[in-house]
């Protein structure tokens, strides 16, 4: 099995929450979203509570948790924007 190296950006709230833009997580393969997922919410536990409205990207395309990544990916946590 090899690593998989995975930049994680965060948006809105969720940038709020982390304290920080991105960061790289590094995952064993094969790798999913799911996992990048759960490797965040264990250095960020606050991001779980907004994990349910969360839109995930992987590579400015819309995603789901049962996707599968590669080593260099982009995968971004999009909040809701809100506003009125």
């Amino acid at each position: 099995m090899s690593d998989v190296k995975v930049t994680v950006v965060y948006m809105g709230q969720a940038r709020e929450v982390a304290k920080t833009k991105e960061e790289e997580v590094v995952l064993t393969s094969p790798a999913k979203v799911q996992h990048a997922i759960a490797n965040v919410v264990v250095t960020h536990p606050k991001l779980a509570e907004l994990m349910e409205t969360i839109k995930l990207l992987t590579n400015g395309k819309w995603t789901t948790a049962d996707a599968d990544l590669k080593n260099g990916d982009r995968l971004t946590l999009l909040p809701p924007v809100g506003g009125g």
